[in-house]
């Protein structure tokens, strides 16, 4: 879905491409995220700001722009 790069011993930057479409089942928007996350030294959790930009597929043009802070726990295999 995307791509990331460590930027530090616990600091990742990751970059992530997504498609939306409407009921119909036609592509109505291109979705980029893009978050910067720290682990805890254990790996059991993460936290940072994200940001998800929305853009029109045929022009390009910005459909809309939010932001915020993602935050993440560890699930248990078992």
């Amino acid at each position: 879905m995307g791509v990331w790069q460590q930027t530090g011993p616990f600091s990742y930057h990751l970059n992530h491409f997504a498609l939306s479409y409407n009921s119909a089942g036609v592509l109505d928007a291109k979705v980029n995220i893009k978050e910067d996350v720290t682990l805890d030294p254990k790996g059991a959790s993460y936290s940072g700001p994200f940001t998800i930009d929305v853009y029109d597929p045929t022009t390009g043009a910005s459909l809309g722009h939010v932001g915020g802070r993602v935050t993440g726990q560890r699930v248990p295999a078992n």
